[in-house]
């Protein structure tokens, strides 16, 4: 999991520091051994370490910051004003925002002892929006029910995760050596795809597909997926689907849990993609890592991406369209009525966030035609990549914060401790993660079939495994057809407005579901995709 790559980065960044003294703050001692042996193992023999267990949280003054890898930090919080809320600093970082649990963590700090003198790190803007939007729903319900005027939070810095960079440089001859391993000849063009292969919680799968199909046409082009399914049936489906939407690519797939395997992915990739359409990604540092690889990066416009990859420059973002705030509340209420779980949720969900896929299609053809390009913008990643997010540099951000913390602490401010309401961590994702998408859809946004496609391809693309359990509960599927059937006819870009006066026995709310599925596997376009300001949501007049 992403999460525990970062935590296991994190431990080996700050064991580069090596820091005079540790307290290990846990339940049990085995925990401790494996500390101090991680501590060692990645390069600092001299620090001491000390166990802390739980009973003995007041000794925790004696470090002066308490780290705590997610934002779980009420707890802590209360027992620390038990004793003495001075005594220390807390310190959480986000990872996904999308379950309940995340969400119930952020609403309770505004319920909990936490002061100014501790902080939730936030991996991106993205997600710092995101915290503001729920926060907000927080304080607004607070204002309406007790009259309040203040809610009292802790510092919401900004600080990205890292990589170190050191692990992503290759050796002279290690490129050849990889591609030889892989039985990737000297004239393929290696589009790497790193992460977990999960349609439903990381990347749908079919988009990158669709879109790597249309643009490898005149380029030997090799489709390297280095990651690891859940089970059985996800890795039928992948490769089911692969052949389906991407019959001229060929396809390796190798399990990125083994290291040997994925250094060697690294090593033979080209061109980088990783086309998230799933809120329950936050910050995305596989991009990062690309970059410290030296490839290219062909990345939807999306959450964390928007931070660490520069349009144009490391690579290209690629327009991502979603439901405007508060679309789709029904599935909220499935998920928290316990109809829907976790997993059911994020898949829901995804089905109606869309990737531009012809503008996939047309930077991964600009990449797979021009070395010289390939070759610039790895570069650029890979300087961006040193300066801005090797671990170094972020652990200099990170001391930066808790010295801050510590001076907040010591220097006498005051703390805080002794009709429509929305609970907060039961958040619309549509609402709490507007910030994601590259736009949201409006009344007058205007779609157009992809040339070539019909309500054939529609129905054939809808009936595909990953798509097909997903649309027979967010849309009907006769509609679909009635849909594209209007735009057949027309023959022209209709807007949500124009193909609803079309087909007024659609209701507005699936209408745009259908717009949305429709773009995602590729049958529409929506027209413009240059957007200034802020998503705007359907207007209520629609």
């Amino acid at each position: 999991m992403g999460r525990q790559a970062a935590g296991a980065a994190f431990l080996k960044a700050l064991a580069h520091q090596r820091p005079t003294r540790l307290f290990c703050y846990t339940a049990k001692r085995e925990f401790v051994d494996q500390f101090s042996t991680d501590i060692r193992r990645y390069g600092s023999d001299s620090t001491a370490i000390e166990w802390l267990p739980l009973p003995a949280h007041r000794r925790l003054g004696e470090a002066g910051l308490l780290y705590v890898p997610d934002p779980g930090l009420a707890p802590f919080a209360w027992r620390r004003a038990r004793h003495a809320p001075r005594s220390y600093s807390l310190c959480g970082v986000t990872h996904t925002l999308m379950s309940h649990d995340a969400m119930e963590l952020l609403a309770s700090m505004a319920l909990s002892p936490l002061e100014h003198w501790d902080a939730v790190i936030c991996t991106s803007r993205a997600v710092r929006q995101s915290v503001d939007h729920l926060l907000a729903v927080q304080a607004d319900f607070f204002k309406r029910r007790f009259g309040a005027r203040r809610m009292p939070i802790p510092q919401l810095p900004i600080i990205p995760l890292g990589v170190d960079c050191g692990n992503f440089a290759f050796k002279d001859g290690e490129r050849q050596k990889a591609r030889q391993m892989l039985g990737i000849d000297d004239d393929e063009i290696v589009l790497l795809y790193v992460g977990r292969l999960s349609f439903h919680a990381k990347a749908h799968h079919v988009p990158m597909l669709v879109a790597a199909e249309q643009a490898s046409k005149g380029h030997k082009v090799v489709l390297l997926q280095a990651g690891w399914f859940a089970h059985e049936k996800i890795e039928a489906i992948y490769r089911t689907e692969g052949a389906q939407f991407a019959p001229s690519l060929r396809r390796i797939f190798v399990d990125g849990r083994k290291a040997k395997d994925l250094r060697a992915a690294w090593a033979a990739g080209d061109i980088f993609t990783s086309l998230t359409d799933n809120f329950q990604e936050t910050f995305g540092l596989t991009p990062v890592e690309a970059m410290a690889s030296g490839i290219p990066v062909v990345v939807s416009d999306w959450n964390g991406y928007k931070d660490s990859v520069r349009d144009g420059v490391d690579g290209f973002r690629i327009p991502t369209i979603t439901l405007p705030p508060g679309s789709a509340e029904f599935l909220v209420e499935r998920a928290d009525f316990g109809f829907d779980n976790y997993d059911t949720y994020c898949g829901l969900t995804s089905q109606l966030i869309a990737v531009d896929v012809k503008a996939a299609t047309d930077a991964y053809r600009k990449l797979f035609s021009d070395p010289n390009l390939r070759r610039q913008m790895g570069d650029s990643g890979k300087k961006r990549a040193r300066e801005d997010y090797d671990w170094s540099k972020i652990m200099g951000l990170y001391g930066q914060l808790w010295a801050e913390l510590g001076a907040r602490r010591k220097n006498g401010a005051e703390g805080s401790v002794p009709s429509g309401a929305v609970r907060p961590d039961r958040m619309n994702p549509f609402t709490m993660f507007s910030s994601y998408p590259t736009k949201a859809l409006e009344g007058k946004m205007k779609f157009t079939l992809v040339e070539g496609t019909g309500a054939a391809d529609a129905d054939r693309r809808l009936s595909a495994e990953s798509f097909s359990p997903a649309a027979n509960i967010l849309i009907k599927r006769e509609s679909v057809g009635e849909v594209v059937q209007c735009l057949e006819k027309e023959g022209t870009s209709l807007s949500l407005l124009e193909l609803s006066d079309r087909l007024p026995q659609i209701p507005r709310d699936m209408l745009a579901r259908i717009l949305i599925i429709l773009t995602k596997c590729g049958i529409l376009t929506f027209v413009s995709t240059t957007v200034v300001g802020s998503p705007k949501p359907v207007p209520a007049s629609a």
